[in-house]
């Protein structure tokens, strides 16, 4: 027979990883690839230079912080379904 029903210490523990964790490095990769990219307008001129600070890098910024934002509230929602367990179950 199938299991049914859930572990809310375990989800809780994986929510906070989520949040806690693994959202908070993908905005610390952001800011270390804009300080590089920020470095990179020293070093290398013209069009395509433009392109890739001005164009590529704020596109690919944007898909990045939109990854934390979605990693940040899955874990946030792990942690809401554990907290809606423990208080149907009334542990």
């Amino acid at each position: 027979m199938a299991q049914l029903g859930m572990d809310a210490d375990a989800i809780e523990h994986l929510g906070r990883q989520l949040r806690d964790g693994i959202a908070p490095q993908i905005a610390d990769l952001i800011n270390s690839i804009n300080g590089v990219v920020g470095n990179m307008e020293k070093s290398w001129w013209g069009p395509d230079a433009q392109a890739f600070c001005h164009q590529w890098w704020p596109q690919h910024k944007k898909e990045l912080h939109d990854a934390f934002m979605a990693i940040q509230g899955l874990g946030q929602s792990a942690l809401n379904n554990a907290h809606d367990q423990r208080t149907v179950s009334g542990s």
